[in-house]
């Protein structure tokens, strides 16, 4: 009965230093898991993931059901401490909601570029280029312009009658209509030459004067 007892006493110590290296483990195992969240955390470049995700456009909404910078669907965004739409969230406060979510769900709630953020490390959105302002052009000067110089209008003189003549002009007879009507040889450039001295324009002859045909 005795031995008995001692050894009871015996198996009972030794599980008493087994229960308090287990409970020592434990505690010293916590730390490290509480570490590790907090690296994770701290070590996610988030300006790299979101340019992966979203281009570096912290406001994005494209209407795909997923939100800003680091892409958060409503529901996640919600659940983790967001409210309203993540596309109109500041950058610090979508930070914030994702370190939730990394503590969480780890970086496998960003499965794609949680495994390329190396690659966007130190890639920021190119600034917005701010419109230069238009310079408005130089009012153009209107010149006057010179005034057209009409030539004098020449006054030729009309024909005049040939005394000698042999045909006396009718109201619409022309030149060239005596001389088909006569059938002058030569046209109405013989009538001219014949009458030179009186038909110095061709051109204006009046009824009544008279041409040597």
């Amino acid at each position: 009965m005795a031995f008995n007892r001692g050894k009871q006493g015996k198996q009972g110590s030794a599980a008493r230093t087994i229960a308090k290296v287990a409970a020592a483990g434990i505690i010293a195992a916590a730390p490290l898991g509480l570490a590790v969240g907090t690296a994770n955390a701290q070590g996610m470049d988030w300006d790299a993931l979101a340019q992966c995700e979203a281009s570096g456009n912290w406001g994005a909404n494209t209407g795909n059901g997923y939100y800003g910078g680091l892409q958060f669907t409503q529901g996640t965004w919600n659940a983790n401490g967001g409210s309203g739409n993540p596309a109109n969230a500041s950058r610090a406060e979508q930070i914030r909601v994702a370190e939730n979510v990394l503590r969480t769900q780890g970086a496998k709630a960003w499965p794609v570029c949680s495994q390329r953020v190396g690659a966007y490390a130190g890639k920021t959105a190119p600034a917005p280029q701010q419109a230069q302002p238009q310079r408005k052009a130089a009012p153009q000067q209107r010149t006057a312009a010179a005034p057209v110089q009409q030539a004098p209008v020449v006054a030729l003189p009309g024909s005049k009658s040939n005394p000698n003549g042999n045909y006396e002009i009718k109201a619409g007879d022309t030149l060239s209509k005596i001389a088909d009507e006569n059938k002058v040889a030569g046209g109405w450039q013989a009538i001219v030459e014949k009458n030179k001295d009186f038909l110095t324009n061709p051109d204006l002859i009046f009824p009544g004067a008279k041409i040597q045909l």
